[in-house]
C-alpha cells in the first residue's frame, strides 16, 4: 500500500491517533524529567564512548571473539540476515530443538528470524508481553521499545484472550496476571533461548540486557542453549561503559531507571549450558565507512526521538517505518534494508529538527534522513520543482503581487498548480506585499553610521520577497540601537533543497551564501536573521554540507535578531505601548527549540500577557505542509489542528512567532493574527 493510502487509513481512526498523541506527549514529559534529574554528565560520557567504540570497532570484534571462545562460548559473525538466521537454525537443529523462547530483540526482527525458524518447523515463543501480543496479532512491532504501543488495552486483552483463554477486559493488572500464568505453562520443556543485547563488553564477553519485565531472566535461566543475537554496533570496551550505556538508554527511553538489567555471557558454559553469540553486520560495517552514515551508528536505541516527531506520534510505526520505525528508523532501515526501503517512508520526516534535540548522543537525525533521501532513484520532478521553484514563485510574486495574489485565489489556477507542482489547492498561499526588501531600504545608508559597528542582516526569502515590511522593521530595530546594517543581495537559505534531499544543489547554495557572508564575519561583523530556519541552515546545515572552516566561522557568528538585541531591548520596552494588556500565545518555532526563549520575557516587559506550552511542531514544515495528499497536507493539518486547539484554549488575542511558515499554518487554523516579535517589540520600545 502506498504511503498516502496508509496515512489516509490511519487518520480515519480517530481513537488510535488520539491514543498515540497522548502516549507520546506523556512519555516525552516523563523522559525529560528523568533526564533533567540525571544531569548531562552521563550523556556526554556515553556519546564519547560511542565515538570511541566506532573508531575501534574492528579491534573490539577481535577482542570479543577471543573473550567468548576463551570462556567456552561460541562466536558467530553474520554478514547479513540470511547468515544470521542460518547460524541460529544450525545451533537449534544440533540439539533437535522444536521450540525456542525469546526475549525482545529488534535485531531478530530485522533479520526475520522468527519467520525463518517457523518455516523450518521450529516454534518461537516471545516472552515479552508486547512482543507476544504483536506476534499473536500477526503484526510487526511499531516501536523500538514498545512493540504494541499502538494498541489500546482493550485490543491487547482481546488478542491475549485467544491465547490464554481468559477474558481480562482492559484492566492492566488482570492482563499481566493472565499473560504470566499462560507464559509459565508455555515455557515448560523449552531447551533453547534467544535474547538480544543492549550492550556487549568486548573485554569479558558480557551481554547486558535491559527489560521492564525480567523475562530475559526466564529465558536465560531455563534454557540449556542460550543464543544472543545483536548488531555489531552494540560492542563496547569495558563493563563499566556497557553499564553506563544501558543506564542512559533506560532513562532516555522512559525517564525511569531500568527495571531489570541482566548480565550474562560465555561463563554460563561452566554451568552446563551452551552460549552462542551471533553478531550481525547487515550493512553496519559499510555504514561505518561512510563519513555521513557513520554518525547514526552512535544510536543506543532509546527511541527518545519518537516522542517528539510530529508525524510519527500521529500515524505510528506501522506507517512511519519498516522493520525499524520513527526518525532514527529511516537511518536503520537504510543501513539494514537499503535506501529504497527507507525512502518508502522517509517523506514523513519534515525536517523540524526536534528529534536531534532529543537524541542523548547528539545524532543529527534530520540531516542523516536528508542524506538517505538524496540516495533516491528517479527524477522526482514535483519535489524538484517545489524545492527549486519556490523562490522563482516568490520572485514573481514580488514583481507582480496583484496578479499572483489574485491567481492564488482562483480555482482554475490552484487546480493547475496542484496538478503540476502538487500544491494542495485548499491550502492558503502567502500574500505578496510587492517589491523586494532591497528596493525599500533607505537610500544613502553607509556602514560607518552605526555607533556600535556593522551587523549583517540575512533576510531569507520571506522578509526579502514576500513581505519586505518585516525586513524593514528588522533594519529599523537594529539601527535604533546604534548598529549600521548591511543587507547582502542573496537568495534564500535553501532549506527545501535539504528537506527533499537535493543535497548537490543545497551544497552549491551554501557555498554561495557562505562565500558572501564570510568577508563580513572576518571583519568582525555578526550575522542576524529573523527566520529561524535560515539561522538553522547557517549554523547547522551549512557546516554539515561543506565541512570547511569558512562555514564554521560563519556559523559561529549567526544569531537570531531578537536574541542579539535582547540586552538593548531590556531597558527600552514600555508596558503601556500599543500591545500592552493584550493576551498573546507564544509559539516557539522548531528551529529555535533548545535555546533560551528571550522573546517571552521581553513580551512580558512590553506589557503583554504571555501564554505558552510545548505542543511540539505545528506541522507546517515549509513547503511540505502545502503539498497535496494525505501524507503531506492532510497530515500537516491534523498536526496543526491539535496544536491550534491548544493555542485557542488560552483565549489569546494574538499569536507571536518568528517562523513565516508557522505563521501561515497557525493563522489558517486559528483565525488569529500572527505577528513576528520584531513587529511587536519595535513598536513597544523607546530609544534611550
Amino acid at each position: 500500500m502506498k504511503l498516502d493510502a496508509q496515512v489516509r487509513n490511519v487518520l480515519r481512526e480517530r481513537e488510535r491517533v488520539d491514543h498515540l498523541w497522548r502516549v507520546f506527549l506523556e512519555t516525552r514529559d516523563s523522559r525529560r524529567a528523568g533526564m533533567a534529574a540525571m544531569g548531562p554528565e552521563l550523556t556526554e560520557r556515553v556519546a564519547r564512548y560511542r565515538d570511541e567504540t566506532l573508531a575501534d570497532l574492528g579491534d573490539l570484534l577481535l577482542q570479543l571473539r577471543a573473550s567468548v571462545e576463551r570462556q567456552g562460548g561460541r562466536f558467530h559473525l553474520a554478514r547479513n540476515g540470511s547468515e544470521a538466521c542460518k547460524a541460529v537454525h544450525r545451533i537449534l537443529s544440533a540439539i533437535g530443538a522444536k521450540r525456542a523462547m525469546k526475549s525482545k530483540s529488534m535485531t531478530t526482527e530485522e533479520v526475520w528470524l522468527n519467520e525463518y525458524l517457523v518455516s523450518r518447523g521450529i516454534e518461537v515463543l516471545e516472552t515479552d508481553l508486547g512482543e507476544r501480543v504483536v506476534q499473536l496479532a500477526g503484526q510487526r512491532p511499531s516501536h523500538l521499545l514498545g512493540p504494541a504501543l499502538h494498541m489500546s488495552r482493550s485490543e491487547v486483552s482481546e488478542v491475549l484472550a485467544r491465547w490464554t483463554g481468559l477474558e481480562t477486559g482492559p484492566d492492566p493488572t488482570r492482563i499481566v496476571a493472565a499473560f504470566r500464568e499462560a507464559l509459565r505453562r508455555s515455557v515448560i520443556g523449552i531447551d533453547a533461548g534467544i535474547t538480544g543485547a543492549n550492550a556487549i563488553d568486548a573485554e569479558s564477553g558480557a551481554v547486558f540486557v535491559v527489560t521492564n519485565e525480567g523475562n530475559e531472566q526466564l529465558v536465560i535461566g531455563l534454557a540449556r542453549v542460550v543464543i544472543c543475537v545483536a548488531g555489531v554496533e552494540k560492542v563496547v570496551r569495558g563493563a563499566g561503559r556497557a553499564l553506563e550505556q544501558v543506564t542512559l538508554q533506560a532513562v532516555s527511553a522512559t525517564g525511569r531507571p531500568a527495571s531489570f538489567v541482566t548480565v550474562y555471557g560465555p561463563w554460563i558454559s561452566r554451568e552446563g549450558k551452551e552460549f552462542h553469540l551471533v553478531l550481525v553486520d547487515n550493512g553496519r560495517l559499510d555504514a561505518l565507512e561512510d563519513p555521513v552514515m557513520r554518525e547514526g551508528l552512535r544510536c543506543i536505541r532509546c527511541a527518545a526521538c519518537y516522542n517528539v516527531c510530529p508525524t510519527y506520534r500521529t500515524v505510528g510505526g506501522h506507517v512511519f517505518g519498516g522493520t525499524y520505525s520513527g526518525p532514527i528508523g529511516v537511518f536503520w532501515e537504510a543501513v539494514t534494508s537499503g535506501p529504497e526501503a527507507a525512502n518508502r517512508f522517509s517523506d514523513l520526516c519534515i525536517a523540524c529538527g526536534l528529534c536531534a534535540l532529543e537524541c542523548p548522543v547528539g545524532i543529527r537525525i534530520p540531516l542523516l534522513i536528508s542524506h538517505v533521501k538524496s540516495m533516491r532513484r528517479g527524477l522526482r520532478l514535483r519535489d524538484r520543482l517545489v524545492a527549486q521553484g519556490h523562490e522563482l514563485f516568490a520572485a514573481l510574486g514580488s514583481r507582480m503581487p496583484r496578479l499572483v495574489n489574485s491567481l492564488g485565489k482562483r480555482k482554475a489556477f490552484r487546480a493547475l498548480l496542484e496538478l503540476v507542482a502538487g500544491i494542495d489547492r485548499s491550502r492558503p498561499l502567502p500574500l505578496f506585499r510587492g517589491g523586494r526588501l532591497r528596493d525599500h531600504l533607505p537610500r544613502g545608508r553607509t556602514s560607518d553610521e552605526g555607533r556600535k559597528g556593522v551587523v549583517v542582516y540575512f533576510a531569507d526569502t520571506y522578509a526579502s520577497l514576500v513581505d519586505w515590511r518585516l525586513g524593514l522593521e528588522a533594519v529599523e530595530l537594529l539601527e535604533r540601537f546604534g548598529y549600521a546594517v548591511e543587507v547582502p543581495d542573496l537568495p534564500g537559505s535553501g532549506m527545501p533543497l535539504v528537506q527533499y534531499g537535493f543535497l548537490g544543489a543545497a551544497r552549491r547554495r551554501a557555498r554561495r551564501i557562505v562565500g558572501a557572508l564570510l568577508p563580513y564575519v572576518e571583519s568582525g561583523a555578526p550575522v542576524v536573521t529573523t527566520e529561524p530556519t535560515a539561522a538553522y541552515c547557517l549554523r547547522e546545515v551549512y557546516p554539515w554540507l561543506l565541512s570547511d572552516e569558512g562555514s564554521r566561522r560563519v556559523a559561529s557568528a549567526v544569531s537570531d535578531l531578537i536574541a542579539f538585541l535582547s540586552g538593548d531591548l531590556e531597558g527600552s520596552l514600555v508596558a503601556d505601548g500599543p500591545f500592552g494588556g493584550l493576551r498573546a500565545y507564544r509559539h516557539v518555532p522548531c528551529h529555535m527549540r533548545g535555546t533560551e526563549d528571550v522573546v517571552s520575557r521581553l513580551l512580558t516587559k512590553a506589557g503583554v500577557e504571555v501564554f505558552s506550552e510545548d505542543t511540539g511542531c505545528c506541522g507546517m514544515a515549509g513547503t511540505w505542509g502545502l503539498r497535496s495528499g494525505a501524507s503531506r497536507s492532510q497530515l500537516s493539518i491534523e498536526i496543526g489542528r491539535r496544536v491550534s486547539e491548544r493555542i485557542l484554549s488560552y483565549r489569546p488575542q494574538i499569536v507571536v512567532t518568528e517562523s513565516s511558515v508557522c505563521s501561515l499554518q497557525i493563522s489558517h487554523l486559528t483565525g488569529l493574527p500572527v505577528l513576528h516579535p520584531v513587529t511587536v517589540l519595535l513598536r513597544s520600545s523607546v530609544p534611550r
